[in-house]
């Protein structure tokens, strides 16, 4: 396939990437970005807000008030289940996406070398590297590891289809001392 440029002390990972470890990468920037943040507030409240105001006009004319308690009822419905519904419909709304834009494409065999000073990364769509110095943000979720780089490229490393993730995060805080990036345990996060 490619050919490996070998340094010192160098990790070599081969695992499969599946959908989910690509939702878990799309969940994890979603529910940190603002805009979806405040898009996600914003639905909950318009909808409320459009129900509730169904409700009352609906109150005031006589020959409609049961149907005015049903967008009263609704509108407290929905601002209780919403919460759930909100994470469910997110998470479909990404998975159909990353189905759609991957087509069949799992499990995608993954060869990641860490090097001293390069990360290579070996796919059936091609062999690429990175320097380190390229590295933006490492985060390490319970997880997963994702790996930030300048160029708008994540790297997913899924803790569960490796062997020995404290070497990887090792490695990772090496790059770390000499490198201005940062690394985010953010070992708590759950989509919600």
């Amino acid at each position: 396939m490619g050919v490996f440029l070998y340094s010192l002390s160098m990790l070599e990972l081969n695992y499969e990437l599946e959908e989910e470890d690509l939702l878990q990468l799309q969940l994890y920037f979603a529910s940190k970005d603002e805009m979806q943040i405040k898009q996600r507030r914003k639905e909950k409240y318009r909808m409320i807000g459009l129900s509730l105001l169904c409700g009352l006009l609906l109150f005031f004319d006589e020959g409609y008030r049961l149907l005015s308690y049903l967008f009263l009822g609704s509108s407290l419905l929905f601002f209780i289940i919403y919460p759930w519904w909100s994470v469910w419909f997110y998470k479909r709304m990404y998975r159909k996406h990353i189905s759609e834009s991957m087509r069949a494409e799992f499990p995608y065999n993954t060869k990641l070398l860490l090097g001293s000073d390069l990360i290579e990364i070996e796919t059936k769509k091609g062999h690429r590297h990175y320097d380190v110095k390229e590295m933006d943000t490492v985060i390490e979720t319970e997880h997963h590891f994702f790996i930030e780089m300048s160029r708008q490229v994540s790297i997913i490393i899924p803790k569960h289809r490796i062997n020995n993730a404290e070497e990887v995060k090792m490695q990772l805080l090496r790059y770390k001392e000499n490198n201005p990036f940062s690394f985010v345990e953010d070992m708590d996060w759950k989509w919600k």
